[in-house]
């Protein structure tokens, strides 16, 4: 059962959304950005240190009322979702756990207050769901590092105000050689080679990076150097039941539109939903969100409780993305060519929805993990 902060929490971010995103989300599209003020906006309404802890500036709340809060921003839009919920975990949760005084109040403080988003610098052109394989190297100089190698695929890589970097400081150990680095963009070194074209999440720009060397000092070091790997792997348990919430919300949005159209359509004399082609897909489509949302739920309840989340959160996102895909697929067939037209919202969230099954795990890497853990 939902308390009544995390209802809260849902409520104020559904209104929100059906204020402020909703209206002006197809603008933002046209014009492949969100405007600077929104994202302070968002941080002045708390949704961007809303897991944060309240001593740096955040609201301590709970892993399902964050998950519900992503749930909501995803039916408005789903990479204005993804950057806020990054920002409360991994970014807010690692710096809050694992960061000096000094990045604390550097990097942490202005993020949660809206003044910026973060990205995540992981993947390479040779290292995607193999972190392990990671090029980009490190190399350690007196009370410092030097920073080489590309970063590809990176979400707001050119528009953040910071970034978790992951790089290998050790090439000979692997993924124990790993180590996390707080960057940003505007410091020398930091280069944006091309901003990609991509088929959704259009509000926010996806780039490749090049580090050459950049040079940070040791206080640019999160956490333990070698310990990057085993950093990533638990923010990812999270981040995936952030993901899960972001399918459900797109699903959501997408079905809601679909009964809304079935009810006004009218087609042999009568509204489309009373045709029981319709009528049955719509019921299988709403069972299925509401099987995700409690997964997910589920997920984030484990993970709250300190109890060993990963097969949950790998379940939940792994069935919640998939879901996604089928339900936002359903919208656009029941609306016919008005779905398939350019422009249009469903059309908007079919595009959205296929980064879920990519980005935090692929579908066939969480199927390899819930193979072993089952083993």
């Amino acid at each position: 059962m939902l308390t009544d902060l995390e209802l809260s929490v849902r409520e104020v971010t559904r209104s929100y959304v059906e204020r402020q995103i909703s209206p002006n989300i197809q603008q933002w599209e046209n014009e492949g950005v969100v405007p600077e003020q929104v994202w302070r906006e968002l941080g002045d309404q708390g949704f961007f240190g809303l897991a944060v802890d309240a001593e740096f500036g955040g609201a301590g709340a709970s892993v399902t009322a964050w998950a519900l809060m992503i749930e909501e921003l995803a039916k408005g839009d789903c990479a204005i979702a993804n950057q806020v919920g990054g920002t409360n975990f991994p970014f807010g949760s690692k710096l809050s756990e694992l960061g000096t005084p000094w990045q604390q109040q550097e990097f942490l403080k202005p993020a949660v207050a809206g003044d910026y988003y973060i990205s995540l610098l992981l993947s390479e052109a040779h290292a995607g769901s193999d972190l392990s394989q990671i090029r980009t190297k490190a190399t350690k100089r007196d009370g410092g590092w030097v920073i080489n190698g590309e970063k590809n695929w990176i979400t707001g890589g050119a528009t953040s105000g910071a970034g978790i970097l992951l790089a290998t400081t050790d090439p000979d150990a692997g993924a124990r050689g790993l180590t996390l680095f707080l960057v940003r963009p505007d410091m020398p070194g930091y280069n944006v080679v091309r901003r990609e074209p991509k088929m959704g999440h259009r509000v926010i720009d996806i780039c490749q990076i090049s580090l050459d060397d950049l040079e940070l000092s040791d206080d640019h070091v999160l956490g333990e150097v070698g310990m990057g790997y085993r950093t990533i792997l638990d923010g990812l348990d999270t981040s995936r039941i952030g993901v899960a919430a972001q399918s459900v919300g797109v699903a959501q949005k997408a079905f809601d539109l679909a009964l809304e159209y079935a009810k006004e359509r009218v087609s042999f004399g009568q509204p489309i939903f009373q045709h029981q082609a319709i009528g049955f897909k719509l019921a299988e489509m709403a069972t299925s969100i509401e099987v995700a949302r409690q997964m997910y739920l589920r997920a984030a309840e484990l993970k709250e409780s300190g109890a060993q989340s990963m097969r949950e959160s790998a379940m939940a996102k792994l069935f919640a993305s998939e879901m996604a895909e089928s339900v936002c697929s359903a919208a656009v067939q029941i609306f016919g060519g008005a779905g398939f037209a350019g422009g249009g919202l469903v059309e908007k969230l079919y595009r959205d929805q296929r980064i879920l099954q990519i980005y935090e795990g692929t579908s066939e890497v969480l199927k390899m993990l819930i193979q072993r853990d089952l083993a």
